[in-house]
């Protein structure tokens, strides 16, 4: 990565960190924001620092300071390597190439933050309990249930990708309202944001599920901790499952559409892993994880389409895709009506497939049975699938790794 790169990547970081301290009830002020040659000399000189080396003269280097309201108004600015931790630990879960001065050994600088341009991104992962990572190509092992929910490790200097956390946190909620284990202070908000809270939890779940005395507080895509996590996941799909395979969803429409989802599974003989799989897979895609119901386009560039029924002036607009799988065109909107005994409805209230949480669903479960598309399914053939559906290949990674997700899941 380039240093502008670096620098880019740093900046956002401080900008997060920024933003964390706030939450946790600190205020701010700049302390060092840059350092030029002539002032890295001269902290030579007076022993301040050994090198000319430092990340300062880079620009991927800052000093803040931090105060805590005292009880009369007054700002205490603080350097307690104790009460500042939670900032470090933040930071450090970041990305495995940041460093918090206060976790330095030769001694301590605790308002000190700075990025390690030489560190890999991605490090290698490393497992837990002796388990080799899969490749992502592989298919998971059910002995290993969860692997490929997440891409990295997740945990301290790790590098705690949003989603790899995100997934984290729920399944760690998940399995403390089961029992299994306990959070301090209530469930983690789902986030995916790694911090003291987070790596608390993990370590509480892998002393109390998995017997760890001296537990480490990580989290390996092919673990036993991921093992262990997963073991509290529903045995069918419902919102829960659905919430974990779409991060992006909003909880209400999850909540709203997962009845209608697990209905039209049911009724259209989508009953198998695999099956329920790729059907999931691809309405999350059609749909982006379930927050659009509609095509975002105006559905001009369907005026005229006899292919698609549009006779009449306007119906470009009229009849523009609507429905977890998306239903476009005068034509087939009044083969799905007259599938349900509604063809005229549909026809005078087309909106009604995006309004009517059902009909958004189910016109998804009409589409696939009419396509034939269990039978691709069960071959695990995702590129037909996808042919089907779209007519090419658009999207064809985003449905890849939302299958790959889904898998996880469902334990395939």
């Amino acid at each position: 990565m380039s240093l502008l790169r670096e620098q880019s990547t740093f900046l956002l970081h401080v900008a997060e960190l920024i933003q964390k301290a706030s939450e946790l009830g600190f205020h701010l002020s700049g302390g060092e924001l840059y350092r030029t040659s002539e002032q890295q000399a001269l902290h030579v000189k007076n022993g301040r620092s050994t090198t000319m080396n430092s990340q300062h003269l880079k620009r991927l280097a800052v000093d803040l300071n931090f105060f805590r309201a005292m009880p009369d108004g007054e700002l205490k600015l603080t350097y307690d390597v104790e009460e500042l931790r939670p900032l470090g630990q933040f930071w450090e879960g970041l990305d495995a190439a940041n460093r918090w001065g206060g976790n330095w050994t030769s001694f301590k600088d605790t308002p000190h933050f700075e990025r390690r341009e030489s560190v890999a991104q991605t490090p290698a992962v490393a497992t837990d309990q002796h388990s080799a990572a899969a490749p992502a190509s592989a298919v998971v092992p059910s002995l290993h249930p969860g692997g490929g929910l997440t891409q990295a490790p997740v945990g301290s200097r790790c590098p705690n990708i949003r989603d790899d956390v995100e997934t984290v946190q729920r399944l760690l909620n998940l399995s403390a309202g089961k029992g299994r284990c306990q959070i301090d202070e209530g469930p983690l908000k789902t986030d995916g944001t790694f911090g003291a809270k987070t790596l608390n939890a993990i370590m509480a779940f892998q002393r109390a599920v998995n017997g760890e005395q001296a537990p480490s507080g990580r989290v390996d895509p092919v673990s036993q901790t991921m093992s262990s996590l997963c073991e509290a996941l529903p045995k069918d799909i419902d919102a829960t499952s659905l919430g974990l395979a779409y991060l992006r969803a909003a909880d209400k429409d999850v909540q709203e559409l997962s009845g209608g989802i697990q209905r039209v599974m049911a009724n259209r003989n989508i009953d198998t892993p695999l099956r329920c799989a790729h059907f999931l897979a691809q309405i999350g895609h059609e749909s982006g994880e379930l927050r659009f119901r509609a095509e975002i386009a105006s559905g001009e560039a369907y005026e005229g389409r006899v292919d698609l029924g549009n006779s009449e002036p306007g119906d470009g607009r009229r009849f523009k895709g609507r429905g977890l799988i998306q239903l476009t065109g005068r034509a087939n909107y009044a083969e799905y009506g007259r599938a349900l005994g509604r063809e005229t409805e549909l026809l005078n209230n087309p909106e009604l497939v995006e309004t009517d949480s059902d009909l958004c669903v189910d016109v998804a479960g009409w589409f696939w049975a009419k396509c034939g598309l269990n039978a691709l399914a069960d071959a695990d053939d995702l590129t037909a699938v996808t042919k089907r559906i779209n007519g090419g290949l658009n999207g064809l990674e985003d449905r890849r790794r939302l299958l790959k997700r889904v898998k996880a899941i469902l334990a395939i």
